[in-house]
C-alpha cells in the first residue's frame, strides 16, 4: 500500500516536471521572464539613481502665501509649474509651507496628486514640510497626505473627518462614490439620507477620467478623490483631481475648439464654456451616454442645487464657476482637470 502511494506520487511529480518543462519552452514563458528582468533591472537602476539624488541638497521653494487653488489660481498654478521644471531638470525640490497663511483642501489634492506623478517628479526628489500655522498645520497632517508620500519633515496623523481616495486600475467606482457620498452627508445633515446629485457627480468625474486621461502613463493613479468635513461646520468639501490631459486638450473638445476657430473671432478656450456646457460638445464617447449619464452637462446641472456652497472647475487654460456658468482664461494652465465644491445644509 505505501509502495503503490509513493509510485502515485513519483509519477505526479515527474508529470509535473515535464510539463514544467514545456512550458519553460514556450514563447510566452520566455517572453514574460524577459519583461520580468527588465523590469526588476529597471527597480535597480531607479534605486540606484535615487540613492544618488539624495546626496544632493534640494532647492528649497517657498509656496505662495495664499496656497489655494480655488483663491489664488494663476499665482498657484505658476508656482506648480515652477517646480515641475525643475524636477525635470533633474532638480531636487522642497515645497516648503512653513510660512504659508491661507492653505485649502484643494490645494492638498492637487500637491499629492502631482508628487505621485511621474510626468511631474521624473527622476527627482520632492521633499516638504507642514504650515508653522497651528490650525493650518493640523489640517494638512490630517488630511492623510503623508500616507501617500515618502520624502517629508513632520509626523502624519489622519483623522476620521478627512479621506483621500485613490484609482490605480478602474476607471469608475461605485463603492468608493457612495462611501465619499456617505461622509458628507452624514457630516452636513448628520443622517442617511440619500442625495443622488452627489453620488452622480462623483460618477460622472470619474467617468469623464477615461475620456480625458493621458494613455501614455499606463498603470499610474489615474484620479485622486478628497473628502474633507469642515470642523463645528456644516460643510464639506470634495476635490477631484485627474492629471490627464484635461478637458480643454481631449480630441473631443479640442477639435470642437479648432473647427469653431475657422471664419470666427474665437481665440482661446474659454470661448466654447457655453457650448461645452449645454452640451453642444459631446464630452463622452456615444456607447458611454446609454451607460452613465451626459458628462460635464450634466455636472453643471447639478452644480446649480442650493446645497452646493460653491462649484469650481479647472482645466487646461480655463477656470469656469460652474453655479454662474462664468469662466475666465488662466495665465498659467493646469495639466489636467480639477474640481471643487462645497456640500453645505
Amino acid at each position: 500500500m505505501h509502495k503503490k502511494a509513493s509510485t502515485t506520487k513519483g509519477k505526479e511529480r515527474n508529470a509535473a516536471l515535464i510539463k514544467y518543462g514545456d512550458k519553460r519552452h514556450s514563447r510566452k514563458w520566455k517572453n514574460r521572464k524577459k519583461q520580468n528582468l527588465i523590469q526588476q533591472s529597471y527597480k535597480w537602476r531607479l534605486a540606484a539613481k535615487k540613492a544618488r539624488r539624495r546626496k544632493l541638497p534640494p532647492i528649497n521653494k517657498p509656496a505662495p502665501k495664499n496656497f489655494s487653488i480655488i483663491r489664488n489660481t494663476n499665482e498657484v498654478l505658476e508656482y506648480f509649474e515652477i517646480v515641475r521644471k525643475h524636477l525635470k531638470r533633474g532638480d531636487n525640490v522642497r515645497i516648503d509651507k512653513r510660512d504659508v497663511e491661507v492653505f485649502t483642501v484643494d490645494t492638498i489634492a492637487l500637491l499629492v496628486a502631482s508628487i505621485n506623478r511621474r510626468n511631474f517628479v521624473h527622476d527627482a526628489i520632492v521633499y516638504g514640510n507642514a504650515p508653522k500655522d497651528k490650525d493650518l498645520n493640523k489640517l494638512f497632517l490630517e488630511s492623510g497626505f503623508y500616507d501617500h508620500v515618502a520624502e517629508h519633515e513632520g509626523f502624519a496623523k489622519k483623522s476620521d473627518g478627512d479621506q483621500l481616495f485613490k484609482e490605480v486600475s478602474k476607471i469608475v467606482m461605485p463603492e468608493l462614490a457612495a462611501k465619499a457620498s456617505n461622509m458628507g452627508i452624514k457630516h452636513v445633515f448628520n443622517n442617511d439620507i440619500i442625495f443622488d446629485d452627489l453620488f452622480d457627480i462623483l460618477i460622472e468625474a470619474m467617468s469623464n477620467t477615461h475620456d480625458h486621461a493621458s494613455n501614455s502613463l499606463k498603470g499610474e493613479c489615474r484620479w485622486w478623490l478628497y473628502v474633507h468635513n469642515f470642523p463645528n461646520q456644516c460643510r464639506t468639501g470634495y476635490t477631484f483631481v485627474d492629471l490627464g490631459v484635461g478637458i480643454f486638450k481631449s480630441v473631443v473638445v479640442e477639435g470642437y475648439w479648432k473647427q469653431k476657430l475657422k471664419g470666427t473671432p474665437l481665440s482661446k478656450h474659454a470661448d466654447i464654456v457655453e457650448d461645452l456646457l449645454s452640451g453642444k460638445i459631446k464630452s463622452r464617447e456615444i456607447k458611454d451616454n446609454d451607460i452613465r449619464g451626459k458628462g460635464i452637462p450634466e455636472i453643471a446641472d447639478y452644480a446649480k442645487n442650493d446645497h452646493f456652497a460653491e462649484f469650481y472647475l479647472i482645466s487646461n487654460d480655463v477656470k469656469i464657476d460652474l453655479k454662474t456658468g462664468k469662466s475666465e482664461t488662466l495665465k498659467h494652465g493646469l495639466r489636467g482637470t480639477l474640481f471643487y465644491w462645497e456640500l453645505y445644509n
